[in-house]
């Protein structure tokens, strides 16, 4: 069986830190997302991958390459205007002659819920999870396991049966694509493709997954991603530990990295390749940090990503924040957490972490950033400075 996934968007609700990469490659558990779905399909057998790219596709293909080191094969399809899912999937359709999945490659999605959508009876199958959200999902209305309705994103918080995004497919899907109408966002969407085959009387089914299925809608909600990202199977130390130091639970720490003298870290935690901690910093739970990362003495990091390249000076604190790629924080830099109301285009949204920082940023000594800050990508922000709100991409604060 192949697999089609879909990683050609932006993400633009993701931003600032999409202003440098897609959203497929915004890494959790130190991952990008599009890794966590090659492997969860390559652990059911699934080697045959039709990867629809477009926004930083360079930047995705030098990275996976053709599949070969993560047990599948990888072959490319460019969709050259983003013009929706359905219009997307059509890019594949001489590449398939059976029954296929297709998949976000911006959703963080284990082995389970791949075994649950392939094990499910029915030609059209959608992948469901139970939960509350903001509105952003597709809520389905079913009866059995029949799917009678798709309400595309409410707009409102609602709690039900959510379209994960994920399906399976029969070749057929292709006739009902040539079909399917321009939706209000102006794009061609796989969710209406499927609400014409529930309203022709066709056979839709829903499989609600008992595996881990996980979206990030907002660059915040990757904290939350993050934190189910963590594969605690694969946890090894195979770094320094100097002496004085503590480690507690499930702490994964790569080669070539250092945790110094009177470190202190409570799992779960992953700490790449290269990496030098402390001495006496504190890395709390759920933290991912990248590869090349430099945290100095007396730092506190907690619940936050630290993307690969950073570097973080003495007595910084990092809560529930988001550091992008090559950043530079000085000594007693503060990112303070809490709940703010935070812009993203058109929206006006109430939410709780500390600050989102894209690629490139540098904020010298003793800068302050309070919580639902948003800072674009090599923003410099100077000694001391007092900042909150979005920060657009390369500006100076003073």
């Amino acid at each position: 069986m192949k697999a089609v996934i879909l990683a050609a968007g932006e993400g633009r609700r993701c931003r600032p830190l999409t202003q440098t990469r897609s959203k497929v490659m915004l890494p959790v558990g130190n991952r990008p997302f599009l890794e966590h779905v090659i492997r969860a399909l390559a652990v059911n057998g699934i080697e045959d991958l039709l990867v629809v790219v477009g926004y930083q596709k360079e930047r995705i293909m030098n990275h996976f390459e053709d599949g070969l080191r993560y047990g599948v094969r990888m072959e490319y399809f460019h969709q050259h205007e983003t013009l929706g899912t359905a219009h997307a999937l059509k890019t594949v359709r001489s590449k398939i002659d059976d029954e296929f999945l297709v998949l976000n490659g911006d959703n963080l999605v284990d082995g389970r819920a791949i075994h649950d959508l392939l094990s499910a009876d029915g030609d059209n199958v959608i992948l469901a999870a139970l939960g509350t959200h903001s509105g952003d999902y597709g809520v389905l209305s079913v009866e059995g396991d029949c799917v009678t309705r798709i309400v595309e994103k409410p707009g409102k918080p609602c709690a039900g049966i959510l379209n994960t995004g994920a399906y399976r497919f029969s070749p057929n899907i292709f006739d009902e694509l040539d079909k399917t109408p321009i939706s209000d966002r102006g794009s061609y969407e796989l969710t209406q493709t499927v609400g014409r085959l529930i309203d022709s009387g066709k056979d839709v089914r829903a499989k609600v997954t008992s595996g881990t299925w996980s979206d990030a809608i907002f660059a915040w909600d990757l904290l939350m991603a993050n934190s189910l990202a963590f594969d605690l199977g694969e946890m090894r130390v195979d770094g320094e530990i100097e002496d004085g130091a503590r480690i507690r639970g499930a702490v994964g720490v790569g080669k070539g990295s250092v945790i110094r003298s009177g470190t202190y870290i409570i799992g779960p935690v992953v700490i790449g390749r290269n990496c030098d901690i402390g001495p006496n910093a504190t890395i709390l739970p759920t933290t991912s940090i990248s590869d090349s990362v430099r945290i100095g003495s007396s730092s506190e990091v907690r619940n936050s990503i630290v993307m690969s390249g950073s570097r973080i000076g003495s007595g910084t604190i990092v809560t529930d924040s988001v550091i992008g790629s090559s950043c530079a924080l000085g000594d007693q830099v503060m990112l303070e957490t809490g709940s703010s109301l935070v812009e993203v285009e058109d929206l006006i949204l109430r939410a709780e972490f500390g600050a989102i920082l894209a690629d490139g940023v540098v904020a010298s000594g003793r800068a302050f950033m309070h919580p639902g800050t948003m800072v674009g990508a090599t923003s410099r922000i100077g000694p001391g400075a007092v900042i909150r709100g979005w920060i657009d991409r390369g500006s100076r604060v003073i």
